[in-house]
């Protein structure tokens, strides 16, 4: 086989959420009209301002004498990461720079290049000898891998961007409400744990972080940095950090924690999933020490320019000009999921209500008796429900778990409700004709 032992254990493994994507191409070529709630695929067009000034910016390109669509830095066009900056500085009340900020392809594109970053290789230029690649994949516990702690239910990409830069996933379970276990996360650190990757609002449950427990979580990490002499960093994952309800407000660890990395991405907030735009942003604390700050942007341009070179210059050029703050109708995706969450609290699943992003985590009433029973039932005639199963989000403790996607339009929000009363219906009434 041409490909490494690597990829085929991804591609085993598989992504829950692409495979199901592709599933709804299946049932389509069979003349079916699945109702797809699997995937985060944002069905709402950006505004109109975004338009104009992509057609403006289209416009002085094509008349320019000048080839505006050449390389920048690596890190973007400095009056991109300018505005970028001053919004948020704006947001959380610190002092970001233009040096700050790094425009990369989207959210996954700037965890990659952060977790590459932070983790200590394994395999190096030096030491890539035959047999060893293989083994330090498997993950053989002779290496020390370096750790990275994900809270669950998690976003299913982060074991595999971990795993492919050589680092050591440990799973902390969130609480009962999805709240930080700040209990268990102080067990799970070691002196091997470089970094804690947190996602608010959070893929798959929908739950926001409050102030209080980010602050709780930013004096462990003080605590343990003196403790065991190490440096464990914060990866703030907020790609879905404008789309939140009712009076809900994105709280950062930034403001409590020097050693944070903000994340973010215009796919959700503005519609853009296909463009892949996005950035990261480095505390500006981590200036205070110049020559390890030199270094720090210097490692972070080098992963950024091996990873994708840069991002797109176009849409670079719109961020620059609408900013932050600009976003799509998000009480369109509230109403869908008030309206699917009072058809699920009805019929009896139990979930903890989101306060933010395009999802719910349900876990499915007793009448049925597993996740696979109610695909069985899901999946059957002409109109098949999709959706992603909770054990992708973090193992066997989501098996009775589903997640649904918001990101339909109004008529597949009906659709699936009166879907999921039809399968409900039909399993009451078979459960009763056995008695």
């Amino acid at each position: 086989m041409i490909i490494n032992e690597h990829l085929k254990k991804v591609i085993n493994s598989g992504s829950a959420v692409r495979s199901i994507f592709e599933l709804g191409f299946k049932f389509k070529k069979e003349g079916k009209s699945p109702i797809d709630l699997s995937i985060g695929n944002p069905d709402i067009k950006p505004p109109g301002e975004y338009y104009d000034v992509l057609d403006q910016a289209i416009k002085e390109s094509r008349s320019s004498s000048t080839n505006s669509h050449r390389y920048m830095s690596n890190s973007g066009y400095f009056e991109t990461k300018k505005r970028v900056a001053a919004d948020l500085s704006q947001m959380y009340g610190l002092n970001f720079r233009a040096e700050n900020i790094f425009m990369t392809v989207g959210a996954a594109n700037a965890l990659d290049v952060l977790l590459s970053t932070l983790i200590e290789p394994v395999i190096t230029f030096e030491n890539d000898i035959p047999g060893l690649r293989k083994t330090v994949l498997a993950q053989d516990q002779k290496f020390a891998l370096d750790e990275i702690i994900t809270i669950a239910p998690y976003f299913v990409e982060y074991r595999n961007l971990i795993k492919s830069n050589q680092g050591k996933q440990v799973v902390v379970y969130s609480d009962e409400k999805y709240r930080l276990d700040i209990a268990s996360i102080e067990k799970a650190i070691t002196k091997k744990t470089k970094a804690i990757l947190l996602n608010s609002p959070n893929n798959p449950t929908g739950a926001v972080y409050g102030e209080e427990e980010l602050i709780s979580l930013a004096e462990l990490l003080k605590n343990k940095n003196d403790e065991l002499g190490i440096t464990i960093a914060v990866i703030e994952d907020a790609a879905y950090g404008l789309i939140l309800f009712g009076e809900n407000k994105l709280y950062s660890i930034l403001p409590h924690y020097k050693y944070t990395f903000f994340v973010t991405s215009f796919s959700k907030s503005l519609g853009l999933a296909g463009e892949r735009i996005g950035y990261f942003a480095v505390h500006p604390y981590l200036e205070d020490d110049a020559d390890e700050w030199e270094v720090l942007q210097s490692a972070l341009a080098i992963n950024l320019r091996i990873k994708v070179v840069n991002a797109p210059a176009l849409q670079q050029r719109i961020i620059e000009r609408i900013g932050s703050f600009l976003k799509v109708d998000t009480k369109a995706y509230e109403r869908r999921m008030n309206r699917l969450t009072d058809t699920l609290e009805n019929l009896g699943f139990q979930f903890e209500r989101p306060n933010g992003g395009f999802y719910i985590f349900i876990r499915l009433p007793s009448i049925f008796k597993d996740e696979a029973d109610f695909r069985q039932a899901a999946h059957e005639g002409d109109q098949p429900l999709l959706y992603v199963p909770g054990i992708a989000f973090g193992g066997k403790r989501y098996e009775r778990y589903l997640r649904l996607s918001v990101c339909a339009s109004n008529e597949d929000i009906e659709r699936a409700c009166r879907r999921l009363k039809e399968l409900c219906g039909k399993r009451i009434y078979r459960q009763r004709g056995s008695l």
